[in-house]
């Protein structure tokens, strides 16, 4: 007869706890690769829920973690599933309008060709009557090569502008900054109006870097602002030299976290090149209250 100890039951608590927090990295990583427009904060996020119950085991956290893990799931669902059907229709309307350009420019060369044709014949038929002839349908030719140049120059533009419409719809369909990995100010409005349909009690803490303000400043600064806050919170890139925050918490405690963390982005940064700046913070923190037009 097998005897199970309290020995026992806490070495398959133990080996639970740690099957729980590698499924908890195996999905985090899961989000993060399949879609990275739309998975990173969700990776983000799940990491920083791991780390906490790395520390801290306890029932209420565990149960905490996995009602967690699931509204995160179920968020990623919805904002995954709008941003490939965007990104579908995108390409589709793309790959119409360049198919539509490409048959333009075919037609077009068609045209000319032909009157190419048309022109050499007319010249191998000259006789010694008509001098002027051959003189004349070598400039009728130069024009024509001219205004086949000008058209294809015209449709290869217009190719251009196509793509490059199209690669500024697929960044305005993702979630995430593509410079500095936070969410972009699209999805944090979006995050917003979430937590007020849901009754949500929250605070809005924005931080404006002032002085010479690069994307290297910016991604630097979006690091050390990602360490400052816990899971749950929404830390996103507001704008070019602000972020914000949308925290959970008694206003009193957003209020010193502000300015902890307005404290903790100021300062110097230093550059690639060798140089530094020093960067001021302007802390800023609303209640539910911020203008989202």
């Amino acid at each position: 007869m097998t005897v199970t100890t309290e020995r026992d039951y806490l070495a398959e608590l133990s080996s639970s706890i740690a099957s729980y927090l590698t499924t908890l990295t195996a999905v985090a990583e899961c989000l993060g690769q399949t879609c990275p427009e739309i998975g990173t904060p969700y990776r983000k996020r799940i990491a920083q829920l791991r780390a906490r119950l790395s520390f801290e085991p306890t029932r209420e956290t565990i149960k905490e973690s996995a009602r967690t893990l699931e509204a995160e799931l179920t968020d990623y669902a919805a904002v995954a599933g709008r941003y490939l059907y965007q990104h579908d229709l995108d390409l589709r309307c793309a790959i119409l309008t360049l198919e539509d350009i490409i048959e333009g420019m075919a037609h077009r060369n068609d045209f000319h060709r032909s009157r190419l044709q048309e022109l050499a014949v007319g010249m191998e038929a000259t006789s010694p009557a008509e001098p002027a002839r051959p003189a004349q349908a070598a400039a009728e030719i130069h024009r024509c090569i001219e205004s086949m140049g000008r058209e294809t120059e015209s449709m290869l533009t217009r190719m251009r502008e196509e793509t490059a419409a199209v690669e500024e719809r697929i960044r305005g369909s993702q979630s995430t900054d593509p410079s500095t990995g936070l969410l972009n100010s699209t999805e944090i409005k979006r995050q917003i109006e979430a937590y007020r349909a849901n009754d949500l009690v929250f605070s809005l803490l924005s931080f404006e870097l002032r002085g010479t303000v690069s994307e290297q400043v910016m991604k630097q600064a979006a690091v050390k602002l990602g360490t400052q806050f816990r899971h749950r919170d929404r830390v996103a890139r507001w704008s070019e030299r602000e972020f914000l925050v949308l925290f959970q918490g008694p206003p009193e405690v957003a209020e010193s976290r502000a300015a902890e963390t307005a404290r903790l982005l100021a300062g110097r940064y230093d550059l690639v090149s060798g140089a530094y700046v020093e960067i001021t913070v302007h802390p800023h923190l609303s209640y539910q209250e911020l203008a989202l037009a």
